[in-house]
């Protein structure tokens, strides 16, 4: 009982802190993408080009999305990809 309860507690602490560090992760290439940007137009590139570039060079940014990884869960859940598979026996 004391256990459910204490591992149900340490659930509700680490969410927040993962959560936390994950918000940190996504501003931090947020603002590497406006210096790169940034960088870009006053070494003389047009803004649209720099603005396109940035868009191609911010893979971390699509991969570190809410909507690509809940799918991604998704995804494997529905099709049990985590599941082992274990040998039928005859």
């Amino acid at each position: 009982m004391f256990s459910l309860f204490f591992s149900s507690l340490r659930l509700l602490i680490i969410i927040p802190r993962i959560l936390w560090n994950f918000a940190g992760m996504k501003r931090t290439v947020k603002r590497a993408r406006r210096k790169f940007k940034k960088t870009l137009i006053k070494n003389g590139f047009p803004e649209e080009l720099a603005e396109e570039l940035a868009k191609e060079y911010a893979i971390l940014d699509e991969i570190m999305s809410f909507e690509k990884i809940l799918k991604s869960i998704k995804t494997s859940w529905h099709t049990e990809h985590n599941v082992p598979v274990f040998p039928k026996v005859r």
